[in-house]
């Protein structure tokens, strides 16, 4: 037997959602969708061979581990893109990079040690790169954070839910060694956290009670990713909004209330670029996009918006914490020169 179209949807929310945290999780995972775990591991199996499934791994939480994170943006002239996207994706901890249709043309994020720092990452980057200067657009709120694809209707929805900052965590090198094990992409077979164990010498017992203990916490989740191009969920749109200080929180929370916002934060403002409130939505099509925000311009009364659409995807991967790459990226790029 297959599982129901219905089943298959089901299974893709609940791996989003929260892949469970037992020695055997497709066991779980068939409890919830009423189907046998061999029929749930061979669906799973199917996705990934079919470049549906990205991977499950840890979702973890930077602040609490030590690391400070911001999204930037660039003007790069077109005729240099290439050569700027690929000095860019060498860096370790650079996961998201965007052409969007602006005049700030390049968007990525950025996560480091604080001892590395943000605006000297940048330095470096720009010296790498040969464009003056990149400019970090630091969270000064989080309204929202999450994304749950619907293989049937083709958009992203996902609920509100209380979000509290994480307690940091004293990363000794025991530690570091458990959160590189959770955040390696998990084998798809009966008992996989039996093999990321090994990654951490460790068994799986105690890698699963180390799990628990810091989910929600410096484990902010442990979930399946999608591509969601490869889902048909073609439109990517990042509205931004000029809110007034005094109304940010209104429309954030607003805005974060809506299933159709994955992610929603308040940012710094940079030169040019008075926008303040972002929120990410995703739908089957840019007119989708523009819809839901039309409507969400309607409900929070904001009307100064722009949707940035991205025309290129340059990279996107899971961010990976205490990565020895990072130290070598480090050392092999020199800060700019005092004047």
């Amino acid at each position: 037997m297959t599982l129901t179209t219905e089943q298959e949807n089901r299974l893709a929310r609940e791996m989003q959602h929260a892949f469970p945290l037992r020695p055997e999780p497709f066991s779980a995972m068939a409890d919830a969708v009423g189907a046998r775990p061999s029929e749930v591991l061979d669906r799973v199996l199917r996705w990934k061979d079919e470049g549906k499934l990205r991977e499950v791994s840890a979702i973890l939480e930077g602040s609490a581990l030590g690391y400070e994170s911001a999204l930037v943006a660039g003007i790069v002239p077109e005729d240099r893109l290439e050569r700027v996207a690929g000095v860019i994706n060498e860096h370790p901890t650079i996961t998201h990079n965007y052409v969007r249709n602006h005049r700030y043309n390049l968007w990525f994020t950025l996560a480091v040690p604080s001892e590395m720092g943000i605006e000297q990452t940048l330095d470096r980057l720009s010296v790498a790169a040969g464009i003056p200067k990149f400019h970090p657009l630091r969270r000064t709120d989080t309204y929202k954070i999450g994304v749950n694809f619907d293989l049937a209707t083709r958009r992203s929805s996902t609920e509100k839910v209380a979000l509290r900052p994480a307690a940091p965590v004293c990363a000794h090198e025991r530690t570091k060694q458990m959160f590189r094990a959770l955040q390696t992409p998990l084998d798809l077979v009966p008992r996989p956290y039996a093999r990321i164990a090994e990654l951490a010498g460790t068994d799986e017992a105690t890698l699963l009670s180390f799990a628990e203990q810091h989910r929600g916490g410096a484990m902010r989740r442990y979930v399946a990713t999608f591509h969601h191009r490869r889902l048909g969920v073609r439109g990517n749109g990042m509205a931004v909004w000029n809110v007034p200080a005094a109304e940010r929180a209104r429309v954030g929370e607003v805005l974060a209330a809506a299933p159709e916002v994955s992610h929603c934060y308040a940012r710094e403002a940079i030169p040019g670029f008075p926008f303040t409130v972002y929120s990410m939505i995703h739908g089957p099509d840019e007119a989708a996009v523009r819809a839901v925000v039309e409507r969400l311009s309607d409900e929070t009364g904001a009307g100064d918006y722009l949707i940035l659409f991205s025309s290129r995807e340059l990279k996107k991967c899971r961010l990976r914490y205490f990565l020895p790459e990072l130290d070598a990226w480090w050392k092999a790029h020199p800060a700019r020169a005092a004047a």
